[in-house]
């Protein structure tokens, strides 16, 4: 089974296929349905967060998913995230321009319009407990933990372990078996 991602606009758009084994790994109930790319890729955010350690968690504090420059995702995240929580710490959503700090987010999605700035970012959340996400070409190459990225008409992630452990996060042996392994950037 796969949902199916419309890129550009109408039905006329590609049409590509996005693997289940995340959300039925997460009990997931999966029917084939209709979505746009970034409705697809913010419920990869969602559920990213229940396959991830971070430390020092307070338990019952929201868990902050941070935009991070031009938000590709409009209303497709909040509405993802509205109602739900993870060990009984809901969602917020909060969004940064280019240039201004992050807070205490505990995920970061580095939008493709910090692409020239991408570096500096990634140096400057490298040791932070933050899981930094991106779909930029080299994301994890350059020090970012996931990557989501469109190939093979299917959305696929990357993880760099390197880099998840340096910033402090264990991330599930379910969600590493599930990408793509990438090494690098996170000396």
């Amino acid at each position: 089974m796969a949902f199916l991602i419309e890129r550009g606009r109408g039905r006329t758009g590609r049409v590509l296929l996005l693997p289940v084994a995340l959300l039925l790994a997460a009990g997931s109930p999966v029917t084939a349905q209709v979505f746009k790319e970034y409705e697809v890729k913010a419920a990869m955010l969602y559920k990213f967060a229940g396959f991830v350690e971070w430390p020092r968690s307070p338990a019952g504090a929201p868990l902050c998913i941070g935009v991070l420059g031009h938000d590709p995702f409009g209303p497709a995240l909040d509405q993802a995230i509205q109602g739900k929580s993870i060990n009984g710490r809901p969602f917020v959503v909060r969004r940064f321009k280019t240039g201004q700090g992050t807070g205490n987010c505990q995920i970061i999605f580095v939008s493709s319009s910090e692409k020239k700035a991408l570096r500096g970012i990634l140096d400057r959340l490298r040791r932070e407990p933050v899981l930094t996400v991106g779909d930029t070409p080299g994301f994890c190459e350059d020090g970012g933990i996931i990557n989501l990225e469109l190939a093979d008409n299917r959305v696929h992630f990357q993880i760099n372990p390197e880099a998840a452990e340096l910033a402090r996060l264990v991330v599930s042996s379910q969600l590493l078996s599930l990408a793509s392994i990438v090494h690098g950037g996170a000396q």
